[in-house]
């Protein structure tokens, strides 16, 4: 079976990725993930409201996450997967969404995005920049 790479989920198919939520995302795949983001363990690990210790336990133990873990790395990954659409560009999406902006007081995309709510204002202000909208 093929590594599963978050950054690949068939996001427009969300009957197939409620199936692999239910399932569990292996924790190894966040690993990956972290390495597309620019990140480290330790930041993912924050972003997805995993302890790092958990993370590195479930990893070592080749794990699956928990169901709400693996919602939270899907929420991520859809804003990923949004910012890559927009900006046509996986490596500036990474960068936009590693950046502190003002409209969001200091936060990252990212670090918003750790909340629902959070992830809605960066998908409404992709939205914005996709359709040149700027107000």
């Amino acid at each position: 079976m093929p590594t599963l790479t978050i950054a690949d989920l068939p996001y427009s198919n969300n009957l197939r990725v409620a199936e692999i939520v239910r399932d569990g995302i292996p924790a190894r795949a966040l690993r990956i993930f972290a390495d597309t983001l620019s990140l480290n363990l330790t930041d993912i690990a924050r972003v997805v409201l995993i302890p790092r210790r958990t993370l590195e336990r479930r990893m070592a133990a080749n794990a699956l996450l928990r169901t709400g873990e693996s919602e939270r790395v899907v929420r991520l990954g859809r804003i990923f997967a949004k910012a890559k659409d927009v900006f046509e560009d996986s490596d500036e999406a990474a960068t936009w969404l590693n950046e502190p902006l003002d409209s969001f007081g200091g936060q990252t995309p990212l670090q918003l995005s750790s909340t629902e709510p959070g992830a809605r204002e960066v998908e409404q202000i992709l939205g914005r920049i996709e359709h040149c909208v700027f107000s």
